[in-house]
């Protein structure tokens, strides 16, 4: 090997441009935790972080390992496969479980869905979708972000769950909420 030569298996300059690129001058357009996460995904396949969803759904040895992998790449194809198993699943427990697992690695990008799981039926549903909800606060949001949170909440809070769980945990939300806020 020559000096100055660095012998890998890994193209790191084919997953920068497939990352995000780079400008006129060399440079990569896309850095920093963003960009490693999206470069993680490309290294283990978007495929496997997809089977990594249901993986866990079935409950097998090593699920807990692959949630944790889920959570500390939140990887969005594991998040639209969440989604799709709740909008396609028969199995109203499937379903249930992969909005629970969604709440372990959830970004803003999931506000929208959280509507459609504070309408559903299944009240389980609306649990969950609340503690996505509560996870996604967790990191810093827009101030775009934080206007949909409290129209969730005010959703959350007219819930007709008898039992007043959900609103509960909407007011739990809402108090992590305005921490967001003062901070």
């Amino acid at each position: 090997m020559v000096k100055g030569q660095i012998r890998m298996g890994i193209d790191w300059e084919a997953i920068a441009g497939c990352v995000g690129g780079f400008g006129e001058d060399g440079n990569e357009r896309i850095v920093g935790t963003p960009g490693g996460r999206r470069a993680i995904e490309i290294l283990l396949g978007e495929q496997n972080l997809r089977d990594a969803v249901d993986y866990w759904l079935l409950r097998k040895p090593g699920c807990f390992t692959a949630e944790m992998v889920l959570k500390i790449i939140r990887p969005k194809v594991a998040m639209e496969r969440c989604y799709e198993i709740y909008k396609t699943e028969s199995d109203r427990m499937r379903a249930c479980s992969a909005v629970f697992l969604l709440a372990a690695f959830a970004n803003d990008e999931v506000l929208p869905w959280i509507f459609e799981f504070l309408d559903d039926s299944q009240p389980e549903i609306r649990w969950n979708g609340l503690h996505v909800l509560r996870y996604v606060l967790y990191d810093p949001v827009s101030d775009t972000s934080v206007a949909t949170a409290v129209k969730l909440l005010n959703k959350a809070d007219s819930d007709s769950d008898s039992d007043i769980k959900i609103r509960n945990l909407a007011a739990e939300v809402r108090r992590q909420l305005a921490r967001h806020e003062r901070t």
